[in-house]
């Protein structure tokens, strides 16, 4: 508690600092403001000077061009302050959150169906009050996919998820880089169903015309220009010349309009989100790591055949920029007489065929530091919780005051834990509302966060890693037909499959075959848990149940099953429980 008190104690006086830079830029704005008001009254003045009244004198107009330029030149302190403004508010706006997250909102539409996922509908993997949720800060559409993804397709590698381990405790150090991060994320204001910038393809193939094109209508247009201004050639000549001009610039836009359209269709993202991701990569590469995984992260914004990330996306930025200008009113002259869009198409493709490889590597680093991000920040926020010890044999799970994260510790009771190597089966009994699910939940999703390389919410905390199979929510599906019973059978079938196939399986059970009656449901636990006991497979299976003559197969069994049970209390009358996991079966139900 003390810990966690001066973590927060220290990012309250980083965002105390941040709130005092903010009123000095709002000072300002406010000083650049009104300056600019008295400045455009003084080119108001001068202007009126020289051109109305009586009194015009040279300097006036010297003035007045004078107060013009100093004009533009506040605009562009002032667009500069309001830029950083924004920046420190989203700065505050993010490390409050950090201390005060408390809804469970994902943030993010997640439309993939996840009722055949191994575990994720079960152990509320996504969706509001998740472990996503609770663990997201993600900005971005692709670092939320990223942190999803994690998620889902768990770990079993010894060696990557100590990898992720070390880089999730270097950066939940670096609180301030991590919301500056966030920051710089939240101003390019990636939404939408974006998953990752798309790999272009070739839209103008061979475009010799286009080229050819790009070069002559500029010229002659400028030749024309030049005509006017300086030669005597008749207005109806050069007249001729601009509408052939026109003509030949008109029919070659006609030409490539689709392949323009379709260019403009394939990009991603506009000029100012490439710009941020600039920003972004700076902050990255400018950043000193020591743990591998983040240093190769921070390495594949250095590699492959462009070698710096910044200098080809800023390149690409600037000729997006271009390419956009030509999209506003002055893009009529633009595009008429100077083929300006087509001539950044052309750019741009090549601009990206020649980061293409790259460009997905970048973003994948992207994507992976914000998400990790997310579970440093989960880390500095839990600072009680520990990053769990792998074994490669031995005990398969042992834990100490093991709690669910999502519960409110204040309020939550823990548990003590262990699964050895000879037990396959561990069958808890209880009556309900004792903490058979929220106990069998707290051990799914704390080896969900301990596959991923997190902190996980226990004193200690051991095992061997599994890919993790629950079956505690199976429904029916009216859409396909598929019974209760019949989807649960199914269910338990991919399970068996998994082990037959030599997957080691960490499996959570609560009370399956409820869609039979009691004698079947009995004499099918049994056949499923010996037939589980005779794979090859590593496995640690824990199941819930109401049904007191299944603990009975511990007396079959008993090196390789293990009862355990939550009890009930008579206190004054009433039944009480006090959540605590005890050996044996139990001898009070409801």
């Amino acid at each position: 508690v003390e810990e966690r008190f001066n973590l927060m104690k220290e990012l309250h006086l980083l965002l105390f600092e941040k709130k005092e830079t903010l009123q000095k830029l709002q000072k300002k704005l406010t000083i650049l403001g009104w300056i600019r008001v008295a400045v455009f009254l003084s080119i108001t003045y001068f202007l009126l000077q020289y051109f109305i009244l009586e009194s015009a004198v040279k300097i006036h107009l010297y003035l007045a061009i004078f107060f013009t330029v100093l004009f533009f030149i506040l605009g562009y302190f002032l667009v500069e302050t309001k830029e950083k403004l924004q920046f420190y508010k989203n700065f505050l706006h993010i490390g409050n959150e950090v201390i005060t997250k408390t809804e469970f909102e994902t943030g993010l539409d997640f439309e993939e169906d996840i009722d055949q996922h191994p575990f994720a509908k079960d152990l509320d993997i996504l969706g509001k009050n998740s472990l996503f949720s609770y663990l997201n800060y993600g900005e971005t559409t692709l670092g939320k996919n990223k942190l999803k993804d994690l998620l889902l397709d768990l770990s079993i590698e010894k060696e990557e998820i100590i990898l992720r381990q070390k880089s999730v405790a270097e950066l939940s150090a670096k609180t301030e880089w991590n919301i500056h991060f966030l920051t710089l994320a939240k101003s390019m204001e990636i939404k939408g169903k974006i998953s990752h910038p798309k790999k272009l393809d070739s839209v103008f193939n061979n475009p010799i015309l286009a080229k050819i094109s790009t070069i002559v209508v500029p010229i002659l247009s400028l030749v024309a220009l030049f005509l006017v201004i300086f030669t005597s050639i008749s207005g109806g000549i050069i007249g001729l010349m601009f509408v052939g001009i026109l003509i030949i610039s008109r029919i070659v836009l006609y030409i490539y309009r689709k392949k323009m359209q379709e260019l403009g269709e394939m990009l991603s993202f506009d000029s100012n989100q490439y710009e941020q991701f600039l920003n972004i990569f700076s902050h990255i590469e400018n950043e000193s790591f020591k743990e591998e995984l983040n240093q190769s992260l921070q390495n594949k914004l250095r590699s492959g055949k462009s070698k710096s990330s910044r200098k080809e996306i800023e390149k690409l930025a600037r000729l997006l920029r271009n390419y956009e200008s030509g999209q506003g009113n002055i893009g009529v002259i633009l595009n008429n007489f100077f083929l300006w869009n087509l001539n950044f198409a052309l750019k741009i493709e090549n601009q990206f065929h020649n980061i293409n490889d790259d460009l997905p590597q970048w973003f994948d680093a992207f994507a992976e530091y914000e998400a990790l991000i997310s579970l440093g920040i989960f880390k500095f926020k839990n600072p009680s919780y520990i990053l769990p010890e792998i074994n490669e044999g031995g005990v398969k799970l042992r834990t100490e005051e093991l709690i669910h994260p999502l519960l409110f510790q204040t309020e939550v009771v823990s548990n003590n834990f262990t699964i050895n190597h000879n037990t396959e089966i561990s069958i808890i009994t209880g009556a309900n509302m004792t903490g058979k699910s929220t106990f069998l939940r707290a051990v799914g999703t704390n080896l969900v966060l301990a596959m991923m390389g997190c902190p996980v919410a226990a004193k200690e905390f051991s095992f061997i890693p599994m890919k993790l199979f629950t079956s505690m929510r199976t429904s029916d599906s009216l859409s396909d037909g598929t019974s209760y019973f019949n989807a649960e059978i199914l269910r338990l079938r991919k399970l068996v499959e998994n082990l037959e196939k030599g997957e080691p399986q960490f499996i959570i059970l609560d009370e399956i075959l409820k869609g039979t009656n009691s004698q079947d449901k009995l004499t099918g636990s049994e056949l499923f848990l010996e037939k589980l006991m005779k794979s090859n497979s590593l496995f640690s299976c824990l199941i819930a149940t109401h049904d007191l003559d299944l603990t009975k197969i511990e007396d079959k069994f008993p090196t390789k099953i293990k009862n355990y049970c939550f009890e009930l209390q008579n206190v004054d009358g009433d039944l009480e429980t006090d959540y605590k996991l005890q050996n044996g079966v139990t001898k009070s139900m409801n």
